[in-house]
């Protein structure tokens, strides 16, 4: 009897480690992009019309945004997060306003991040990621009197990303919508 107790005990001290949470399930992710597009279906329609009379829309460079994302690895393939970015001189992107010679918006994207990994090796992954959620946007005028702010809906999709690293690593995406067509930056596994 003594001896079955002791293996019990014996057995019972081996699972435990097994109970704790799996390491690297979760990620947090701080992004810098270039030439981000908040209002992604006023833009489509406007940049579709606008080639069909044969001109386009200037864009600049010079548009960045910053974003905070935290991603919670539900498979190895499938991870679920949300995500947000912040654009301190965004360009207007409305259908009836995307020639502006005034104060340059401010916008604030905040969505649901799904990714799907193609490949996931331990120092190397290769994925697309997709979000959807909502922005708000808010200029203020020069006078201090008229401000103008509204809220809409905003995607960002990223075809490819590649992440380098283990705990800590760096990561590029390309894609289209609030993260900007580059965006890359540092993630860490915890």
């Amino acid at each position: 009897m003594r001896t079955l107790v002791l293996q019990i005990a014996f057995l019972s001290c081996t699972i435990i480690p097994c109970l704790a949470q799996d390491k690297g399930k979760s990620e947090l992710v701080i992004g810098f992009g270039i030439m981000p597009t908040e209002d992604v279906a006023a833009e489509i329609f406007t940049v579709f019309f606008l080639a069909l009379s044969g001109r386009l829309p200037d864009k600049e460079v010079n548009d960045f945004a910053f974003s905070l994302s935290y991603k919670y690895h539900l498979s190895e393939r499938f991870s679920l997060g949300a995500s947000g970015a912040y654009n301190a001189a965004a360009h207007e992107t409305r259908f009836f306003k995307w020639i502006d010679n005034g104060p340059r918006p401010r916008t604030l994207a905040i969505a649901v991040e799904t990714n799907f990994f193609y490949l996931k090796r331990p120092r190397v992954n290769l994925y697309s990621s997709v979000g959807a959620g909502f922005f708000g946007s808010w200029t203020n005028e020069y006078d201090g009197i008229s401000d103008t702010s509204y809220m809409a809906p905003t995607l960002h999709y990223s075809p490819i990303g590649v992440r380098l690293g283990k705990d800590v690593g760096g990561f590029v995406e390309l894609g289209y919508g609030f993260k900007g067509l580059v965006n890359g930056g540092v993630s860490i596994r915890f």
